[in-house]
């Protein structure tokens, strides 16, 4: 078979837009590389939880969304075996080991192979390559899964990583944003920070606005938007959408 060479090297050299299109190259390359295989993919398990991650050809991540749907499957075993050995079935749908509903219908693959990758256990990623018929166990069997799984592993190791620091650039830039336009709206409603950022809260869930986004237009315009009469919280004038100025205040004046 023609193994990925090198994947992790790709993974670097990746633009950062197109990670997640190299993840699906790889795991494409690997169904088209390993006889038996019509689908691939990778997920993260941590504890109960499973999240879908990437997947090319068919099946295979509807497969992994039931998983994380119903708490259950292959993935599960093979993330917590430490010794990375793969979990194998030549019937999915049968298999007691998990309990897959199949009530609505089942997806058109049958075998599976899920192997954990080395990386953090807090968060283990697991291949699962599927397959049609008993072909696929033949293929991993005979040692052709093992020998793209390093590789691969450290591909995905890239490209996580690469992702959570785009992730962690975001989320910073975005709280920098949303302190900055908390202290507008202290200063131009006269509020103290915990009720000027409720403000801000309120407001984000009243118009179905990204609080990241709201506070962009508040610090482009210098204006905080008024809370409507009817969604704003009773007390006295200094609560949120309570603006200085208004007909209260005056009448308190």
């Amino acid at each position: 078979m023609t193994a990925v060479l090198p994947a992790a090297s790709r993974a670097a050299a990746c633009a950062e837009d197109q990670l997640p299109a190299l993840t699906q190259a790889l795991l494409a390359e690997q169904v088209g590389a390993l006889p038996g295989a019509v689908s691939a993919t990778v997920v993260t398990v941590a504890g109960p939880r499973l999240r879908p991650w990437a997947g090319a050809g068919p099946a295979g991540p509807d497969v992994d969304r039931l998983q994380a749907k119903v708490g259950q499957g292959p993935a599960f075993p093979a993330a917590a075996d430490a010794s990375g050995r793969p979990v194998v079935s030549n019937d999915l749908w049968t298999d007691q080991r998990w309990r897959l509903p199949t009530a609505h219908g089942t997806p058109p693959v049958r075998s599976v192979v899920a192997t954990a990758l080395p990386g953090p256990e807090r968060a283990r990623a697991v291949l699962t390559v599927y397959g049609a018929d008993d072909d696929l166990l033949e293929a991993a069997a005979g040692g052709a899964l093992a020998d793209v799984v390093p590789d691969l592993a450290a591909a995905v190791c890239v490209v996580r990583a690469r992702l959570e620091v785009a992730d962690l650039q975001v989320a910073l830039t975005t709280n920098r944003t949303i302190g900055a336009a908390i202290g507008i709206t202290m200063i131009s409603r006269r509020l103290p920070y915990q009720q000027a950022a409720e403000l801000l809260r309120m407001l984000s869930n009243h118009t179905n606005t990204r609080l990241g986004e709201l506070a962009e237009e508040i610090l482009f315009t210098g204006l905080v938007p008024d809370l409507p009469e009817a969604h704003r919280p009773p007390g006295p004038g200094s609560a949120p959408g309570s603006a200085p100025g208004s007909a209260q205040g005056s009448a308190r004046r």
